[in-house]
């Protein structure tokens, strides 16, 4: 016999003993007295008995079969357990399942990318979910000595059950951002390919990119694979929309319509769906004919908007003038100042921005401080509108979401864009979550710096994607 063969028989062993313990047997045993006397309800109470029993028995087999691997030890199985490690087998039987739930998303996770800080969070919890359970058959006799075990057990199943609120909750915010992704790809395509697609499903989109606005929602720059000019333009499109819901609010004419701006920039590059891979791919100097190909999106955009929504003149206008610039060197037209619209000029400088920020074949995506600072030297020089560059520093150096360096080494992410007190170092001084302290360990909870009130902390530097996820991603991946 096997030591797993032998495991599964002492399984069998402790289920009939758990039956004992619940009184099935007494309760059967009142169930045949009543048959005796003739009771009516005797087949209904041993249908009962029977069900509970059959519905018991399957859930300590799936607990057993979680917990039951090879064993090295003999050691035999409590004669009996008490009340509270039943309860404590079946929280542990629940938190199984809703890791279940998640298996088919980490097992592609992992395969795509074995560093992905949510699917070792998940292994690791698995892990202690595991051991948890396997404590169990390993419990003494006795009721006090199960009662002081069962102490741990539950804290460490509340661990689990935290890790695991942590892990649903960041698996959902994932598949809502790529199912937004893929919806305004297949919208743009559809578009592209002049198949019936209505104003109002863009509008959809547009109304939850405010909502997230005004919530202080995360920045986020999503990056798109060139190879895949639908997605490409869906990431870029959704960064741009992303920072005009943020920005528009603080613009006198434009603020009492932000569902404009936001359409606008969702809509801006659909011409670059016709673009091919190849040249969204290439990493180096473009030649002519593939700068052609480039320019050419302005006008392929402003025709499609335009059969999109011919009653919204300025969705075509955004899509065609967006690289135009103040001085007349922008494309395709080499249009002027007034010639450009003030909802055109700020989308153009949604557009800068956003795609500084962002990683792109030829380059890694700067820091956002980098961008702006870049941003407003393009205004300084007369290509972008100097006013609207200027709403940009609402978001800070560092928007909200930004992982960060302190100047004594500690890690952060910034939660909150700096007040309205204005001054030149005002948006280098948002409000921070320290998660790791300037000693590299971990800190017990976040400790909040609103650095616009502190003096003696500054931030150095925005922390690249590959620092982030090293730094953060193994104490606290809802953040990478």
């Amino acid at each position: 016999m096997t030591d797993t063969q032998e495991l599964l028989g002492k399984i069998a062993a402790l289920r009939q003993r758990l039956q004992q313990a619940q009184g099935l047997a007494q309760e059967a045993g009142n169930a045949a007295a009543a048959l005796a006397g003739g009771s009516g309800l005797h087949l209904k109470t041993l249908e009962r008995l029977v069900d509970a029993g059959a519905e018991h028995d399957a859930a300590v087999d799936e607990l057993a079969r979680a917990a039951g691997g090879p064993r090295d030890d003999a050691r035999p199985l409590p004669r009996q357990l008490t009340a509270r490690a039943r309860r404590a087998l079946e929280r542990g039987r629940e938190l199984l399942d809703q890791l279940r739930q998640l298996d088919d998303t980490f097992a592609a996770i992992t395969e795509a990318d074995r560093g992905d800080p949510l699917a070792l969070y998940y292994r690791a919890t698995a892990a202690m979910t595991d051991t948890a359970l396997r404590m169990v058959p390993c419990f003494p006799d006795g009721p006090a000595a199960q009662l002081s075990l069962c102490e741990g057990l539950e804290a460490t199943l509340e661990a689990v059950a935290s890790r695991v609120r942590v892990l649903g909750a960041a698996v959902e915010r994932r598949k809502q951002e790529g199912a937004t992704v893929a919806r305004l790809a297949q919208l743009l395509t559809a578009l592209s390919a002049g198949e019936p697609v209505g104003v109002d499903a863009f509008a959809v989109l547009a109304e939850a990119i405010l909502a997230d606005a005004l919530e202080c929602g995360p920045l986020r720059f999503l990056k798109g694979d060139p190879a895949r000019p639908d997605f490409f333009v869906a990431c870029h499109s959704l960064n741009v929309a992303r920072v005009a819901a943020r920005v528009v609010r603080h613009d006198p004419e434009l603020r009492a319509r932000p569902h404009d701006a936001v359409l606008a920039a969702l809509l801006h590059d659909s011409g670059m769906v016709r673009t091919p891979a190849a040249v969204l791919a290439h990493a180096g100097p473009l030649n002519d004919e593939q700068r052609r190909a480039i320019e050419a999106h302005c006008h392929a955009g402003a025709g499609l908007t335009t059969k999109l929504a011919p009653d919204a003149p300025w969705l075509a206008d955004a899509a065609h003038a967006h690289h135009e610039r103040l001085d007349g060197t922008g494309y395709p037209g080499g249009l002027r100042e007034s010639q450009i619209s003030s909802l055109t000029r700020l989308v153009a400088v949604c557009d800068v921005y956003a795609a500084m920020c962002a990683d792109r074949p030829h380059r890694l995506g700067r820091e956002t401080r980098t961008a702006l600072a870049d941003t407003l030297l393009l205004a300084d020089q007369g290509l972008l509108d100097r006013h609207h560059a200027e709403r940009l520093m609402q978001l800070s150096f560092y928007p909200v979401g930004s992982a960060v360096e302190m100047a004594d080494g500690a890690l952060g992410v910034v939660v909150a864009a700096p007040g309205s007190r204005r001054d030149v170092t005002n948006p280098a001084r948002p409000v921070v979550a320290l998660l790791v302290g300037a000693d590299g360990a971990p800190l017990p909870w976040p400790r909040h710096l609103d650095l616009a009130e502190c003096d003696g902390h500054s931030i150095v530097r925005t922390l690249t994607a590959a620092e982030r996820r090293e730094a953060l991603g193994r104490w606290s991946p809802e953040y990478v």
